[in-house]
């Protein structure tokens, strides 16, 4: 309840804060008249009164108090006075320049008052003046006159006005030598004991009291105890029997370190290479800038890296961190143990020595999506009435079946066939990992790209390696990619992939399958074939669109992906100026949310627009040797050259695939 109290005594005297620095603002002068009401004009109704009812015309206030102002504001018509314009201003003599102004708050019918300082002012003759407002324009005010006093030598050294205290505070006093001892109240409360005398020299007398803050119990024994926090009101009044000379100091008691917030990574969040460090931090007494960081520790907490985060444009501290770091040595061995769950600890410490922590757990995802144009056969596991149910072997992307079927490998196809790969993200991998965080294919950096060779001899390699370090990683970056038809030969074809989303059935059909293992799951219960996927078509595209990972499109196809493409569309050769007789290289370049990048293992088709040998026909003797699609990209001369550089793949010829959950 003092805290409470306090911050009310605050909040009413807070608008009167004033300063002994002149200001430019000029006011009405004064009226004289020692205290007589005066008025400055009429509005739309009436005229408005105002009367000083405190302090009384030529009354002697000291240096280094507060004065009490109250006045009687009326307006005698039906307009309003306007509250806010009900303000004391306190000039020196006749001058017009204000030393000081307030504005009076409303206690009553018609009456105003509140707390003005005339802090340091010297001794001397000034003038006081209220003045008001009403809704209709009419202005009064009045004016008296007041002595200021040099009053009882006061002077209070610790605390400091405005400044933050954490713990405790000793309380410095300085008066005359020889005088009375000071008065204190802090909180609304005396001082229990009151300040003692510690130093008498130079004809002043230094009276110290230290207290604490906190809860009962926690201060040495005979030390008074404030249980606060928040700004505190100290008051001090020094008497020498016939004047009193005060002093009030307003402070801020800090306990608690630093407010933490927005932090990023979040908790549970998944990240992945290159990730900005950042969190909001404040304190009203001020964040030690050189205080915050966050650690970086393994999944147990122990530190690892400790980033120094500073302020930024946004108004938060962040650095960047490579997440890749906390991988690195599973990356280049893949026995050794990988950091999946590493915690994040936040640390601020204010201008009082407080500080604070925030620390969780986040995800790491350092590894790119797997993208495959011919990915091995596959079945659907799913529980029957009798067990675990195995599907025929089925190829994900195609019926491989008709011509314009999705192409494997080497095949010859017609001027329009279908183009779709099989794309799953992945995620950082280690022993008794339950969910591997995977962070999902970004569907915007998802794209094929569709290479014409035209000499085999001396083509541009498709994907190549750009790092030196064995693997391909990215689309040959001296290609030019256009999403428009081909013109150019060092140009190539970027086409948009989009998701399928997951549906349909295999085959659980229960003719025997001679070549369904017996120590998996046993035959399908089905008595006939799975209906169509798409809306319309006729039986030539397969029953089911896998998923994965609570089922995300694992199929991805060119557009339109709709009901009756509802695996996406099909590419046309000579719409895109791709001529016949030629070779292409087909590859996709994906990335996942977090930004791992990568490109699956480019497939070779030869093209003939008349081509109608059935599915995947072999190239005629006449076509040259099928290209070499990979190669090495040289940042130093800017070159690329054929070469070798590995990509993955999808692997095993029996795959089990629950509905939705590959």
């Amino acid at each position: 309840m003092r805290g409470a109290r306090l911050l009310a005594a605050v909040a009413l005297l807070a608008p009167l804060a004033c300063s002994s620095k002149p200001s430019n603002n000029n006011y009405l002068g004064p009226t004289g008249g020692g205290g007589t009401s005066g008025t400055g004009g009429t509005g739309q109704n009436g005229k408005v009164t105002v009367t000083i009812t405190a302090p009384a015309d030529q009354a002697s206030v000291n240096q280094n108090s507060s004065l009490t102002v109250a006045a009687m504001v009326d307006d005698d018509g039906t307009d309003f006075i306007d509250s806010t314009s009900v303000t004391a201003t306190l000039t020196a003599g006749s001058s017009t320049t204000a030393l000081a102004v307030g504005q009076l708050t409303s206690t009553g019918s018609d009456v105003y008052s509140g707390l003005i300082s005339v802090g340091s002012l010297p001794t001397g003759t000034y003038t006081l003046t209220v003045s008001a407002t009403s809704s209709g324009g009419a202005a009064g005010h009045s004016s008296v006159s007041i002595m200021i006093s040099s009053g009882p030598t006061l002077t209070v050294n610790s605390p400091i006005e405005g400044k933050s205290y954490d713990g405790s505070v000793t309380i410095e006093i300085v008066v005359a030598q020889g005088a009375m001892p000071p008065m204190a109240t802090l909180a609304g409360q005396a001082l229990m004991p009151p300040p003692a005398l510690a130093t008498s020299a130079n004809g002043t007398d230094v009276y110290r009291a230290t207290v604490f803050f906190g809860p009962p119990g926690a201060a040495p024994s005979g030390v008074q105890t404030f249980n606060v926090v928040g700004p505190q009101l100290l008051d001090v009044t020094e008497s020498d029997g016939s004047q009193t000379s005060e002093v009030k100091r307003l402070f801020v008691v800090d306990n608690t370190g630093p407010t933490i917030t927005n932090t990023f990574p979040q908790p549970g969040d998944i990240v992945g290479g290159v990730v900005k460090v950042s969190a909001t931090v404040s304190d009203d007494s001020g964040v030690l800038g050189s205080s915050v960081v966050a650690i970086i520790g393994d999944a147990n907490g122990d530190p690892l890296f400790t980033l120094v985060l500073q302020p930024d444009l946004t108004g938060a501290y962040s650095a960047l961190f490579d997440s890749r770091d906390l991988t690195a040595a599973c990356d280049s061995n893949p026995s050794s143990l990988c950091i999946v769950l590493p915690t994040v600890s936040f640390r601020a410490t204010d201008a009082v020595g407080n500080e604070t922590s925030l620390g969780y757990a986040f995800a790491l995802d350092n590894v790119a999506p797997l993208a495959d144009l011919d990915p091995p056969p596959m079945r659907q596991l799913r529980l029957g009435p009798t067990g675990y149910e195995c599907s025929y072997l089925f190829d994900p992307l195609s019926l491989n079946k008709f011509v314009g079927d999705m192409p494997n490998d080497l095949c010859l196809v017609p001027q329009v066939f279908d183009l779709r790969a099989r794309i799953e993200d992945d995620g950082n991998h280690a022993v008794g990992l339950k969910i591997t965080e995977i962070s999902t294919v970004d569907p915007d950096n998802t794209n094929v790209y569709i290479l014409n060779v035209p000499d085999t001899t001396n083509n541009p390699p498709l994907v190549v390696d750009t790092d030196g370090d064995g693997n391909c990683d990215a689309i040959n970056p001296l290609l030019a990619p256009t999403t428009g038809p081909l013109t150019q030969n060092d140009q190539v074809l970027k086409i948009r992939l989009v998701g399928a989303m997951p549906g349909g059935s295999a085959n659980f059909n229960s003719e025997s399958d001679a070549t369904l293992p017996n120590s998996e799951c046993g035959k399908g219960t089905d008595l006939k074939p799975p209906p169509v996927l798409c809306d319309g078509d006729g039986f030539e595209q397969p029953t089911v669109a896998i998923g994965y990972s609570e089922n995300l499109p694992a199929i991805w196809g060119v557009e339109p992906v709709d009901k009756a493409r509802c695996l996406g569309g099909q590419f046309d050769t000579l719409a895109n100026h791709v001529p016949e007789n030629q070779w292409l290289c087909i590859a996709v370049a994906t990335s996942d949310l977090a930004g791992n990048k990568s490109v699956s293992a480019p497939i070779r088709v030869y093209v003939q627009y008349q081509e109608n040998g059935g599915f995947c026909a072999t190239p005629p003797a006449s076509a040259p040797p099928p290209p070499n699609c990979n190669g090495i990209f040289h940042p130093d001369s800017n070159t690329a050259t054929t070469g070798t550089c590995a990509t993955s793949k999808f692997t095993g010829t029996d795959y089990y695939c629950a509905p939705g959950g590959c």
